[in-house]
């Protein structure tokens, strides 16, 4: 299936945009590829901020993954709640992410109590984290945006 994109404003105008790419048979979005670039370079802003502010930026690293997997946990437990009757009669498709239902609040609330976790874990502050990764959360906002376009 295609789209058209316009930005009117600007004067540009995009006919028969897809929605995705296959590779090996295996549909991959175009907002899907955003989301996974803008990862890579909030994981590449946060330890680049964690070196210029005398931090190990491995302790980064290791609270990345494991925040963007209570992000994703947090927005999809989020959706679910806050659209139960689509799942009351199909708990398996809960887990169906590839549905689509994501909701971004609760991926920042699953990323914000894994801060607190992994703080506690790692013995520092959870503030100095949240101060280092804001940039890396607002990169994260902005490309999402660009791709709910696509």
């Amino acid at each position: 299936m295609h789209y058209n994109i316009s930005f009117p404003n600007l004067g540009i105008y995009l006919d028969h945009v897809g929605k995705s790419i296959s590779i090996f048979g295996f549909s991959i979005a175009y907002y899907g590829m955003i989301i996974g670039a803008a990862i890579l370079i909030g994981f590449l802003i946060a330890t680049v901020e964690a070196k210029r502010t005398g931090q190990n930026p491995e302790d980064y690293l290791d609270m990345g993954i494991v925040g963007v997997i209570a992000g994703i946990a947090g927005a999809r437990i989020y959706y679910v709640i806050f659209s139960w009757d689509l799942y009351k009669d199909n708990l398996l498709s809960i887990f169906n992410l590839r549905e689509g239902g994501l909701a971004i609040y609760g991926g920042v609330i699953g990323a914000v109590i894994a801060v607190f976790v992994m703080a506690a874990v790692k013995k520092k502050s959870p503030f100095q984290i949240l101060d280092t990764i804001a940039l890396a959360l607002l990169n994260g906002q902005m490309l999402g945006r660009w791709g709910e376009f696509l």
